[in-house]
């Protein structure tokens, strides 16, 4: 009989079995001393954690289900290990792979519904230029609040942190 471990990942409690809350524990706490002279150490280990927690969401078929460790494992192995944050390696793999942003509506730095915020994003422009741009048209016969209403409708939200990088063009772990 294996004993079992409540965690809480993201706001999410999740049950782990003894091998597994071990192994999660060394992995997060290596990271945190990888990490532990950045000034965004806290955001980026809860960033990690809330994609943890997304693929325990992915796994987990039956709520009270225990996550074991051979599924830790997998999500480590997914996520890449402490070595693997490596300034020096991570900086030839972004030359090598570039990735594009895609496009969301900024619901963080958003004023009315956040399209101007995402199409900043998305052409790396500042929004202050597309919000100008859309209250310009707005006065010139109304287009720029129907073209901003079709669009709060059509582009999607960024509400999860992979959207959210995706959105920024910066590459999702």
């Amino acid at each position: 009989m294996k004993r079992t471990i409540s965690i809480s990942l993201n706001g999410r409690a999740y049950m782990l079995d003894d091998d597994a809350f071990w192994a999660l524990e060394r992995y997060l706490k290596g990271l945190e001393a990888h990490f532990a002279n950045d000034p965004n150490k806290k955001d980026i280990v809860k960033d990690i954690e809330s994609r943890i927690a997304e693929h325990f969401d992915g796994y987990i078929k039956v709520p009270g289900q225990v996550v074991n460790l051979e599924e830790v494992n997998r999500v480590i192995a997914l996520m890449g290990t402490v070595n693997d944050f490596d300034p020096s390696s991570t900086q030839q793999n972004s030359s090598k792979t570039r990735v594009y942003p895609k496009l969301y509506r900024d619901v963080d730095n958003r004023i009315i519904g956040g399209v101007c915020a995402g199409m900043g994003h998305y052409w790396r422009v500042d929004p202050v230029l597309l919000r100008l741009l859309f209250f310009l048209l707005a006065l010139w016969g109304g287009l720029g609040v129907l073209i901003y209403l079709v669009l709060w409708v059509v582009v999607p939200p960024a509400t999860t942190p992979t959207q959210k990088l995706e959105m920024r063009g910066e590459k999702s772990v």
